[in-house]
């Protein structure tokens, strides 16, 4: 593993979740109210996190395991 990308050419999905945490959070600061700084993470890991489909369903599913 170099720099935190694993073998398949991408990051874990461990190490995702807490880039994107870290990347997010001058945005979350910056957003004031605690429900949008709760709900922006997740919103914008089912836009741009892994997984061919971005309908409710598959990332419910993929959701569901770690939340």
């Amino acid at each position: 593993m170099i720099h935190g990308w694993s073998a398949l050419g991408g990051l874990t999905m461990a190490e995702w979740e807490d880039e994107l945490e870290r990347w997010l959070k001058p945005f979350l600061d910056r957003l004031g109210h605690k429900t949008r700084q709760r709900m922006c993470p997740l919103y914008v890991a089912g836009l741009i996190g892994p997984g061919d489909r971005k309908s409710v369903q598959p990332m419910a599913e993929r959701l569901a395991t770690g939340n």
